[in-house]
């Protein structure tokens, strides 16, 4: 039983020293990563806006809203012909919130031939793999989402490429904002990054699972 215990010690704390050490990375580019200059970014086929809080009503959370107001603004820079709003449904029948990005952003101008929407996507993973179809010809892409989420956001859409046959595409990464702060404090938010730190190695779980599946299926990247 000792013997049992000891090997199974080994694996566990090398996870936990990977799982520190991501953790701390992740803090490093979430608080040093710059803010985003339209004027030094190179133009690109398209602007990918992924999908953040939204309720059941279809109320837009205020870290969704600003990854919008970012997109409108590259949009507007000329940085990239359209924009995909990629989210999906809190329920059965309800609004997307792929569709709700879309309308609030041609609130800001944005004109709606500019903006496609991807409205099933449940996950990061399933933003990339659903958005990609949309986008068949782009081999450059804007990726908008706050500066915490962008790595995973990269690598999901990399995974994404590379399982339909597509590993070419280059992607920028724009900040929409460091990370989410509580809007009367000012306090950030650390539960996010918390979440955050635990998502890297779900959706890595999941990526692989699908992967390496002879049959694999899209709800196990909900």
């Amino acid at each position: 039983m000792i013997r049992l215990a000891h090997l199974l010690w080994w694996p566990i704390r090398l996870f936990l020293y990977a799982y520190t050490a991501v953790t701390a990375l992740m803090l490093a580019w979430t608080f040093l990563w710059p803010a985003p200059d339209p004027d030094t970014l190179r133009p690109a086929d398209a602007i990918v806006c992924l999908g953040g809080g939204m309720d059941a009503r279809g109320t837009l959370a205020q870290a969704t809203l600003t990854r919008v107001d970012r997109c409108v603004q590259l949009y507007e820079a000329g940085l990239a012909p359209v924009v995909v709003f990629t989210g999906g449904t809190r329920t059965d029948g309800g609004p997307s919130a792929g569709g709700q990005m879309a309308r609030y952003a041609e609130t800001l101008g944005l004109p709606s031939r500019a903006g496609l929407i991807e409205g099933a996507a449940q996950s990061t993973l399933q933003n990339a793999l659903f958005s990609l179809p949309l986008l068949p010809e782009a081999e450059n892409i804007i990726l908008v989402t706050e500066a915490f989420h962008l790595p995973r956001s990269y690598a999901s859409f990399q995974w994404a490429g590379w399982t339909m046959g597509n590993a070419d595409v280059s992607y920028t990464l724009v900040s929409s904002e460091q990370v989410r702060r509580d809007p009367v404090t000012g306090n950030v938010r650390w539960q996010i990054l918390a979440r955050e730190s635990l998502a890297i190695w779900f959706n890595l779980a999941r990526a692989a699972a699908y992967s390496l599946s002879a049959d694999p299926q899209v709800d196990w990247l909900h």
